[in-house]
């Protein structure tokens, strides 16, 4: 039995249905089973309750209904593909029965996992709200914490070389200007000195990891990327490119770096394909939640090799907590 989680009728049974929002009704419904699956008829079966008769023919009802589940197998298989092992959900072969296979997840079936929960916080989506599984506030504030050590690991993968999590609260605990002193002297291209009138308090300044591939002759121009990451469901007005070319430089150094910054956006969400385009052209480039998995799978085999990847400790933490958070379901019935 699973927990009882909200269908969302208005965007999934209607003339263009949400296939995304079909196929994470179905993650989710099987991450709280007990079971461990969910069944793709259940979304014919939730389409069915509380549906309005505003179909001709029972022929074209059903015809509808079964587009919704053929549509959010077209999806399920799409994230299996780009994630491979990462993914952590299994679809039979006959496209009936998608389970969950995380009992110990790996970092990268984690960090699907927690995506995919942030995905569904009820600023976002309806579904678990007012569901006996949604998190606490406190539980919240943890959760958006772990993205951003699974995102730190995922943009050091990114660029294939060390990251830090510039994010406030630091995991370190330093204030914005000591943990940009120790990040710029690895670089050590451009000097730090705060131009007139910069915020008292920058926190973070917009900017939430850096990740660099720095060169062996330890001169500027490598690969330096700095990224945003964002949950809310205003991601979408954080875009870094007009601040990282214009204020961030200008703001905290009296003598700019050479080395040019490349904006990256990171987010736990899953982006329909023909909106992806538009994603990066405003935001330019973008970690989703059919990239993150994968590179922070990656991003495991640099740290095994002694690259240094800022709060990597701490996402065995977070796979504790989605490994207790899987059993609420089956406690609540």
């Amino acid at each position: 039995m699973a927990v009882e989680l909200y269908f969302p009728h208005d965007e999934v049974d209607t003339k263009k249905p949400n296939f995304d929002l079909a196929a994470d009704y179905l993650e989710l419904t099987a991450f709280f089973s007990e079971e461990a699956r969910s069944f793709t008829k259940d979304l014919i079966n939730a389409t069915e309750i509380g549906a309005e008769d505003d179909y001709e023919t029972a022929d074209e009802e059903m015809t509808d209904r079964e587009e919704i589940v053929s549509g959010a197998v077209r999806r399920i298989d799409g994230r299996r593909d780009a994630l491979g092992e990462s993914y952590p959900f299994t679809l039979d072969e006959n496209g009936d029965v998608l389970t969950y296979g995380g009992n110990d997840p790996s970092y990268g079936q984690a960090a699907y996992i927690l995506s995919l929960i942030l995905s569904h916080l009820k600023a976002l989506s309806p579904i678990l709200d007012g569901s006996a599984v949604y998190p606490t506030d406190a539980e919240i504030i943890e959760l958006r914490k772990y993205f951003q050590y699974f995102a730190t690991a995922a943009l050091a993968a990114e660029v294939n070389g060390r990251a830090w999590s510039f994010g406030h609260p630091r995991p370190d605990k330093t204030n914005f200007h000591t943990k940009l002193a120790e990040i710029w002297g690895v670089f050590r291209d451009g000097v730090l000195q705060a131009a007139v009138g910069v915020p008292d308090r920058p926190q973070d300044d917009q900017i939430d990891v850096f990740a660099a591939r720095l060169q062996p002759d330890g001169l500027p121009g490598f690969l330096l990327a700095a990224g945003q990451v964002a949950t809310g469901n205003n991601w979408r007005e954080k875009s870094l490119r007009h601040h990282l070319e214009k204020v961030f430089p200008s703001r905290w150094f009296g003598q700019q770096p050479v080395t040019m910054m490349m904006c990256y956006h990171i987010i736990p969400f899953a982006r329909p394909d023909d909106e992806f385009f538009d994603d990066c052209r405003v935001l330019g480039n973008v970690l989703h939640r059919l990239r993150v998995p994968h590179r922070v799978t990656e991003a495991q085999g640099l740290h095994d090799q002694g690259v240094a990847i800022e709060a990597f400790d701490q996402l065995a933490v977070a796979v504790e907590w989605i490994k207790a958070y899987a059993t609420r379901g089956a406690a609540t019935t």
